[in-house]
């Protein structure tokens, strides 16, 4: 991974983290002259803005849908119980700090999955779906006037839907590797490539120049991930495939970065003799 992206990397993690502790909020709100419930409303908006200002299919900006789930579950929580035991005043203490301590052990685990950069999500959480759904489902009927070739348009749906396939599988299969530098590299790799799929949704017929990196390294990569998992823990073939899938993953998050890159640029051919390179790299390691 080069210094860039690391740096990139860090500043993800760093913006999720934030959101998730912004919940915190909370609690000096309460001393405003609000109802609890509303206060706990009111802190949602610090992660709210985030979501805003952050690019949607980033890391950061779907915690930061995490971090609005979790507040949304507290003000109903403080809701509840502030109606039910309004006239106990013992109960309704009880039961205000037993939200507050399932909030810090919820935001515990959130931090320390952020830290690592894992994807978090809390229990029954729906924000991220409810507001993705919008976000990736394209309009296919607007995008076709885009093309004057209703084969190339065949072509470029085909190629979309394949990687939002793929993009599912790769992070399935994320999930069930058991090292955080690898589940790191996943992460960054997803979200290069959520970020290449923006790119080739803004701009439809720049799919052209990506038709060798779609064809190969999505698909690729999941069936690598999925060979990884496949090996016994603590083998010596399975050390040696960790070793591989590292230097691997780096190249290509490197790959998609420079791919997202050069579509802009117009730059296109230096890159497809550095994939032509990189498959023949990867058939020789026995992928």
């Amino acid at each position: 991974m080069t210094e860039v992206q690391l740096e990139q990397n860090v500043e993800e993690k760093k913006w999720a983290r934030r959101a998730h502790l912004s919940t915190i909020l909370t609690y000096p709100m309460a001393l405003l002259p609000f109802p609890f419930f509303i206060s706990s409303l009111g802190a949602m908006v610090y992660p709210f803005v985030m979501w805003l200002s952050r690019n949607k299919s980033s890391y950061s900006a779907k915690q930061s849908l995490e971090a609005m789930y979790l507040q949304a579950l507290l003000s109903l929580g403080f809701f509840g119980f502030g109606a039910k035991f309004g006239d106990d005043r013992v109960l309704l203490v009880f039961s205000y700090v037993l939200m507050a301590f399932l909030h810090v052990v919820f935001l515990g685990i959130a931090i320390y999955r952020t830290t690592i950069g894992k994807a978090h999500h809390y229990p029954f959480s729906f924000f991220p779906l409810l507001f993705s759904s919008n976000q990736t489902k394209e309009n296919w009927n607007e995008l076709k006037k885009k093309f004057e070739d209703k084969v190339e348009f065949t072509e470029y749906k085909s190629q979309m839907e394949r990687l939002d396939g793929f993009r599912l599988s790769t992070e399935k299969e994320s999930k069930s590797l058991t090292d955080p530098s690898l589940q790191g590299l996943c992460n960054e790799y997803l979200h290069s490539l959520s970020d290449l799929r923006v790119n080739l949704a803004e701009d439809p017929l720049s799919y052209r120049k990506a038709k060798q990196f779609l064809n190969y390294f999505p698909e690729t990569v999941s069936k690598i991930l999925g060979q990884y998992n496949k090996l016994s823990v603590g083998s010596p073939d399975a050390e040696k495939r960790k070793t591989e899938l590292n230097s691997l993953l780096s190249e290509v998050i490197k790959t998609t970065e420079q791919v997202r890159n050069k579509l802009k640029a117009d730059e296109t051919l230096n890159l497809d003799v550095e994939i032509t390179a990189m498959k023949k790299n990867i058939e020789f390691g026995g992928y």
